[in-house]
């Protein structure tokens, strides 16, 4: 027995040898799991805006089946210390007739991909060949950022930046994302103004968890606090909103059914509005509202368009404060010809280039309209 028990401890021994050093060769030669967790940071942290755009990183298309022939595509998200994504955008023209600032805030949509493929620069370079308007186009969109984010941001940034105009995109998400995401989140000062909006405990926790890891000498336990942190606490505290539960409701009186969660997203609108109008004033202070695939066409999930509860709230609000509201769902649909689904990727809510394109002009000609 005794000799069995040593045999065993020998060959637990060489087989934990064994694996320390496969995974040591694995984390070198690919790695095939990368036990290093490089990608794990604090970069994003921000008890301002949740979570900071990227100062730098690499985006691929993945996946013929989303994006046909461009799979494989790159590009480069690249934001400053205030949120703008660099470089700005800047349009101009042989003579300019105007020149402007303007501002855009937004979530993925207004990000864009490469900057020649973001709405901000495709607007710049059309205002200058259009209409002769040169300008400087601040572009801070980026991914999950709605009014509940932009009102400290936009205390920050309006001071810096003194726009002419500010551009705030909206969609269907927005209202999902300030009640289910940021609204537990938001610091108030004594006045009640929101000053900021605070990191998201659960993905502080993730990267903390994934951060530690790097510093574990033995590469086992590294597997095995990796394989924890995305087995168990990742579906712990990743919470699954359903940001468009508003949107695909057809119930009656939806205004009543979501009275407490209209009137966060209404007080959000009216209080960004009143920040960016201290500089810009408030008629200068634009929102725009771009439709999703379900906009359009029916939702897969019940067969029916969806309802537009949140481009009439937004339309009220502004009326309310004086601000601008274009929606370009109906030009859209006009562009898009019929065939909506052309112009979205497959299985993701966002613009195809063409769409991209056709938005950005509709936009255009709005704020050329507006420009004085």
């Amino acid at each position: 027995m005794a000799k069995f028990l040593r045999i065993s401890a020998v060959l637990l021994v060489l087989g934990l040898v064994t694996a320390e050093l496969a995974l040591r060769l694995q984390q070198w030669l690919g790695p095939v799991y990368d036990l290093e967790t490089r990608g794990a940071n604090m970069d994003w942290y921000s008890d301002v805006v949740n979570h900071k755009a990227p100062r730098h990183l690499v985006e691929t298309f993945k996946g013929k089946e989303v994006y046909g022939a461009l799979a494989g595509f790159s590009y480069v998200l690249e934001f400053d210390d205030h949120g703008v994504r660099q470089p700005v955008s800047k349009g101009t023209a042989a003579t300019c007739a105007k020149t402007v600032s303007i501002l855009f805030m937004g979530d993925s949509v207004i990000q864009g991909y490469d900057v020649p493929h973001s709405p901000p620069d495709l607007v710049a370079q059309r205002l200058a060949e259009k209409h002769g308007i040169c300008s400087t186009i601040y572009n801070t969109g980026s991914a999950t950022y709605s009014p509940a984010l932009f009102v400290p941001l936009a205390r920050q940034l309006i001071p810096i930046l003194k726009p002419d105009y500010v551009v705030v995109d909206i969609d269907e998400t927005d209202i999902g994302d300030d009640v289910d995401r940021y609204e537990g989140l938001i610091t108030r000062n004594a006045a009640g103004e929101n000053v900021g909006v605070r990191a998201t405990p659960g993905n502080i926790e993730i990267s903390q968890r994934l951060i530690a890891i790097r510093s574990r000498a033995l590469y086992l336990r590294r597997l095995v606090e990796k394989m924890y942190v995305m087995k168990v606490v990742i579906p712990r505290v990743d919470v699954q909103y359903d940001l468009y539960r508003f949107s695909r409701d057809h119930e009656p009186a939806l205004e009543i059914r979501y009275a407490k969660e209209l009137a966060i997203f209404r007080r959000n609108l009216a209080e960004l509005i009143d920040v960016l109008g201290r500089e810009a004033g408030a008629g200068h202070v634009i929102f725009i509202h771009h439709p999703h695939l379900e906009n359009l066409a029916p939702d897969p999930k019940d067969g029916r368009i969806w309802n537009d509860i949140v481009s009439s709230t937004v339309e009220k609000v502004a009326a309310e404060h004086g601000a601008l509201f274009f929606d370009t769902t109906a030009e859209l649909r006009r562009a898009f010809a019929g065939h909506p689904k052309d112009f979205y990727w497959a299985s993701d809510r966002h613009f195809t280039f063409e769409a991209q394109r056709l938005y950005s002009d509709s936009v255009t000609e709005f704020l050329a309209k507006h420009i004085d």
